[in-house]
């Protein structure tokens, strides 16, 4: 998996300026990072969590009834029974109490990246033979910035780090194509003083229609509740 000063460095290159004389490791982080937040909002990771339930080691029943987890947007919790490996769906009921089959509401207890289940239900949980997992959407973090010889890594593909440099791809051409003066620089420190406004403009659209197309094919059809 790639560094995020890694992918800088492709970035860079992407933007015709090895050399780093005409945008900042900053900015260029940031079309980074922005790039990852776009990526999550077409094609979020499809997640699963095996939950970590607090439970007293004298009485074995759970003793806390929301938790945090690495999912925004759930769309099946289960729970399997360590005996035989047997699985069953907790599901959104219709009736306060019900569980039958189920579970009671657990579509309005699980998002943003916590869950809470009544307290009543997991009184009756028998967490020495069973375990919760719970199947979503997570987002990927935003990696902090690289300080000295640090660098974070990114924990994407290879399909996915190619989306991400197109985006930065488009957001530095977006830039040079509306700053005249950061245009003139980059046209002085890269040799491309043959480049026009004109065409830097048509480079820009080029580079957001290279991103809208791959946005197109790695976007995800989510399941939902």
């Amino acid at each position: 998996m790639a560094t995020l000063a890694e992918l800088v460095e492709g970035a860079y290159r992407d933007l015709a300026d090895e050399a780093k004389e005409v945008f900042s490791t900053l900015q260029v982080e940031d079309f980074i990072r922005g790039g990852i937040v776009e990526l999550n909002r077409v094609a979020p990771n499809d997640t699963v969590h095996e939950l970590e339930l607090a439970v007293d080691p004298d009485t074995g029943l759970v003793t806390q009834t929301a938790y945090d987890i690495p999912i925004e947007l759930p769309y099946r919790i289960e729970v399997q029974r360590h005996t035989d490996g047997y699985v069953w769906n907790l599901m959104e009921s219709q009736y306060d109490g019900w569980i039958g089959t189920g579970g009671i509401d657990f579509k309005k207890g699980a998002s943003g990246g916590r869950i809470e289940f009544p307290a009543w239900w997991l009184g009756t949980f028998d967490a020495a033979n069973n375990s919760i997992r719970i199947h979503g959407y997570a987002v990927r973090p935003l990696p902090y910035t690289i300080e000295g010889e640090e660098s974070p890594e990114v924990g994407l593909s290879s399909e996915e780090e190619y989306s991400v440099r197109s985006y930065a791809k488009g957001a530095g051409f977006d830039l040079l194509a509306h700053d005249r003066s950061l245009f003139a620089q980059w046209q002085g420190q890269t040799n491309n003083s043959d480049v026009s406004p004109t065409q830097m403009m048509q480079m820009s659209a080029n580079a957001k229609s290279d991103w809208d197309r791959q946005r197109g094919l790695i976007r995800t059809v989510r399941k939902y509740w």
